[in-house]
């Protein structure tokens, strides 16, 4: 980074991400959806940091949704709930880029050297899920859905997300985790962008997705998510090679 570049964005406020280099590529967020950041305060930071167990992958969890919650700016009539759960560690990511003004790297052994080699995270770097041409007669670009099978299909918002949490969470404390565990939740992908649902929603989904469906229907909904599968993995690409990111990253010291 030029010597110039590197004192614009220590003094820059705020900055603009583009949501079609997000990891839903802006699919499915509404046509006037804007997402601006800004760089964490260090009280931010401290809450992320302090009691951190890697171990405990909800509370990691909640600690980045903090983070981020804290330090995007949406349009009015949008909240943190409408983000799609998918780019929230995306977007934490470059909170902590522009926060530190600092590149993220990721490890990976690159076998023609025999070396450990780091690449940028970034979008210049992302492995973007490509579509299909024909997903276009598929898209509503009213709904921002993609019609597969007849179901209208979305990315789950992190309100929904949030919602399931603590639906689970609540269940969890009344004895009832076994019988949840072995339920399957696909119904979060088919709520359009639903931003919360209420325990009584979530009781009626369950019912239809898990007992209602015949075993047709049920196809029909697996087929669908396996339609936007890809793009639930966070991957990097050098040329031909992919990089999973996986356990690369190390969230716990990504503020050092």
């Amino acid at each position: 980074m030029r010597i110039l570049d590197y004192i614009k964005n220590y003094f820059k406020k705020k900055k603009n991400i583009d949501v079609r280099q997000l990891p839903s590529q802006g699919i499915f967020y509404p046509k006037n959806f804007k997402v601006q950041i800004k760089k964490a305060t260090p009280e931010d930071i401290k809450s992320y940091t302090d009691g951190y167990d890697a171990k405990n992958v909800h509370s990691v969890l909640k600690k980045l949704k903090y983070v981020v919650e804290s330090n995007v700016i949406l349009p009015y009539e949008y909240n943190f709930r409408h983000i799609k759960s998918i780019d929230v560690v995306y977007l934490f990511i470059e909170i902590v880029k522009f926060t530190k003004n600092k590149r993220v790297q990721i490890s990976f052994f690159d076998d023609a050297t025999g070396t450990v080699q780091y690449v940028d995270f970034g979008p210049e770097t992302f492995n973007y899920h490509i579509f299909e041409d024909d997903m276009w007669d598929n898209w509503d670009p009213i709904k921002r859905t993609i019609n597969i099978n007849g179901y209208q299909l979305n990315m789950p918002t992190v309100g929904v997300e949030n919602s399931l949490t603590n639906y689970l969470i609540e269940k969890s404390y009344n004895g009832d985790a076994a019988i949840y565990n072995e339920y399957n939740y696909n119904f979060t992908f088919f709520l359009e962008s639903k931003d919360v649902l209420r325990y009584d929603e979530i009781d009626n989904l369950i019912q239809i997705f898990n007992f209602d469906l015949d075993k047709e229907e049920m196809d029909k909904v697996n087929q669908a998510i396996e339609y936007i599968k890809p793009m639930q993995r966070y991957t990097l690409r050098i040329g031909n090679r992919i990089i999973d990111m996986g356990a690369k990253i190390n969230l716990e010291t990504i503020w050092d």
